[in-house]
């Protein structure tokens, strides 16, 4: 195996942030982008309001999870300084970060078309939340795995395969979920549910490879080659 020595990469190569930074903007964001599933509970509220009934607690309105929404791009903004330049890892955070907030968007942009009851508005909002999440935790993904590559802990591969798998679930799920509601069948809240609950699994693993950043001890925060073929050291 060939040794590498710490040298200084010549040329303009911005400097990205240091490993301490990127670990505390992405505790801070992790905070909302989960607790913003659940608080307020968006997809309680989107069910009492298809199903014609008051609203319950906790007190809100029907609406897209905003709170994730901004937890996602505090997330965003970390991945890519975390991994800056460094490969197709990188080029993957931008494309599926710029989805994600598209996604976003998109679902609060259909939201003011629901009327009452299931209607195509209302799955297109459903739909675009769920590629929301699917998007955002897919930039993280693509930052795990790109740890995962220059690290020789499992824990960090387990949690790639983790975070993938939960992924496609949930994708799936929240796809069964429109076809419900587009259906009219009387399953999709129980499916919009799971759907919740899956993507808040992946949110909790990506949580999870967060620390297992911040505790590894293999990785610097030096590098040895230019930006396509970046290592830590």
């Amino acid at each position: 195996m060939a040794i590498y020595k710490k040298k200084v990469v010549p040329g303009t190569i911005k400097p990205r942030w240091p490993k301490a930074k990127v670990v505390k903007w992405l505790e801070i964001g992790a905070i909302p982008a989960i607790v913003g599933l659940w608080i307020p509970d968006w997809a309680g509220q989107y069910i009492h309001k298809m199903m014609g009934e008051p609203y319950v607690f906790p007190p809100s309105l029907a609406f897209p999870p905003v709170i994730t929404y901004v937890g996602a791009l505090i997330l965003l903004k970390a991945c890519m300084e975390g991994i800056k330049n460094m490969g197709w890892h990188y080029k993957g955070v931008r494309i599926s970060g710029s989805l994600a907030v598209a996604c976003a968007g998109l679902s609060i942009l259909t939201h003011f078309f629901i009327g009452e009851g299931p209607s195509t508005a209302f799955a297109l909002t459903i739909l675009f939340i769920g590629l929301a999440a699917f998007f955002a935790t897919w930039f993280f993904w693509f930052t795990i795995a790109k740890v995962s590559e220059i690290t020789t802990e499992t824990r960090m591969e387990v949690t790639k395969y983790s975070v993938l798998i939960l992924n496609l679930l949930g994708i799936a799920i929240g796809a069964a979920t429109v076809i419900s509601i587009l259906k009219n069948s009387s399953s999709w809240p129980q499916l919009l549910r799971l759907t919740v609950i899956v993507f808040t699994g992946a949110f909790l693993f990506c949580r999870y490879g967060v620390y297992c950043y911040k505790t590894q001890k293999f990785i610097g925060a030096d590098f040895a080659a230019p930006p396509e073929e970046q290592f830590w050291v």
